[in-house]
């Protein structure tokens, strides 16, 4: 009984942000986050998240959980990632986290995603396939992302329009204006 609910509870963790990410159906978190959950979930890039693609990719999310591979997430399993966690962040194995082990931990962590964020943009960006971004393709994706956020095709982008293109240019709008 023990072992159901947590599996159970873990199956609801993992599916909630899945199924409230494809219950938007404006399209607006695809235009807002490139590369984002939307993107990530739509494994077959046409523009929708079936059941099956979140099923996909639960599944894959779950089994990576699963590191004794029976088919269920137990305590054990979440004590052997929790495990490994502090392994990684010992960088001196004294049995012990110090304050800068976790800061470079921590940082170490951030340069991992700069790297796979800058590897989706460059898969964004680079439209012709050769590994470089030119100035006209950067030129492109920007005139790109100003047609699409200037919904009433007016040629300006109002406070709302703007606001709709994402949190960081919302956040650059606000701070500079």
């Amino acid at each position: 009984m023990k072992r159901k609910m947590i599996v159970g509870s873990l199956i609801a963790a993992l599916a909630v942000p899945v199924v409230a990410i494809a219950a938007t159906d404006d399209g607006a978190g695809k235009r807002m986050h490139k590369g984002g959950m939307f993107e990530r979930l739509d494994s077959n890039k046409d523009g929708q998240v079936t059941l099956e693609e979140m099923t996909a990719t639960v599944t894959a999310r779950f089994q990576r959980m699963d590191t004794d591979g029976n088919g269920a997430v137990t305590v054990e399993d979440m004590t052997v990632r929790m495990q490994k966690m502090f392994d990684a962040m010992d960088a001196d194995k004294n049995g012990a986290v110090s304050k800068e082990e976790a800061q470079a931990f921590r940082q170490q962590k951030r340069e991992e995603m700069k790297g796979r964020h800058g590897a989706r943009m460059l898969k964004i960006l680079d439209t012709d396939g050769d590994g470089t971004v030119s100035k006209a393709e950067f030129v492109a994706a920007s005139d790109n992302r100003f047609a699409a956020a200037d919904e009433n095709k007016d040629g300006a982008l109002s406070a709302d329009e703007l606001a709709k293109m994402g949190p960081k240019m919302g956040a650059m709008k606000k701070k500079d204006g």
